[in-house]
């Protein structure tokens, strides 16, 4: 799987990252956003998922930027 990342911030709080279906991506799934210029994370949660990219809800309180790198939490069976 390639990097996944920002590529495009709504509002404080919606974005979408360039992954979705063709991904394995889920709807609900979490993930966590990693800033590469910052020590910190934010824990995210997929809200709708399309083939190629996916809508996601920030959880954490830091600001995401376009680019920040997204790391999907695995799926629980």
């Amino acid at each position: 799987m390639h990097n996944i990342s920002i590529i495009r911030v709504l509002d404080e709080d919606t974005f979408f990252i360039d992954a979705g279906l063709n991904a394995q991506i889920q709807s609900q799934q979490f993930i966590e956003v990693l800033n590469p210029k910052h020590a910190y994370k934010n824990l995210a949660q997929v809200i709708d998922v399309y083939e190629d990219y996916a809508i996601c809800r920030k959880l954490g309180d830091k600001r995401i930027f376009f680019g920040d790198i997204v790391k999907p939490r695995l799926i629980e069976k």
